[in-house]
């Protein structure tokens, strides 16, 4: 085999090893509650909105042992810039995820995001909500175990302050 050969080889196959995967754009743009917030209120409003018209399937929220919570969301019939519900009994203190998923048609793919919040015990001080006090860094929008960290901002780096 010639040199050559042996290096270009070489250097597609590092190429090929250490390229990034394409991603997609996110059709998420904020919520309330925002990611890691810390409430008082044990039966929250959530809303979530999104960038584009998207096509919701599924809206959950889930304990930290995976049990579903209900909620009075229910799938919409057309296209939505945002959604919002409520959870439908008491949550106990603890951390929980806000769990959504659906389909960006303008951009053909499917999309779905984590955002994930806690319930404070009663006589915790809940999180000021961000408006009225924003975060040194700024808020990671998906906890750490989501899918969906790099399109969320999750995996991106702080600017620098």
């Amino acid at each position: 085999m010639q040199p050559a050969s042996v290096l270009a080889a070489l250097v597609a196959g590092f190429v090929a090893g250490t390229a990034a995967p394409a991603l997609a754009q996110c059709a998420f743009d904020q919520s309330v509650p925002n990611a890691n917030d810390v409430l008082g209120e044990s039966e929250p409003a959530v809303t979530i909105d999104f960038t584009d018209e998207f096509e919701l399937h599924e809206v959950k929220v889930i304990g930290a042992d995976n049990a579903e919570w209900a909620t009075d969301w229910t799938r919409p019939a057309v296209q939505v810039r945002q959604t919002a519900f409520r959870v439908t009994q008491p949550l106990p203190p603890g951390k929980y995820m806000v769990i959504w998923n659906g389909y960006l048609r303008r951009h053909y793919h499917a999309d779905g995001g984590s955002i994930p919040f806690t319930v404070a015990a009663a006589g915790e001080a809940p999180t000021p909500h961000p408006a009225a006090a924003p975060q040194e860094g700024g808020v990671h929008r998906v906890g750490p175990g989501s899918p969906y960290r790099v399109l969320l901002g999750g995996g991106a780096p702080q600017p620098a302050r």
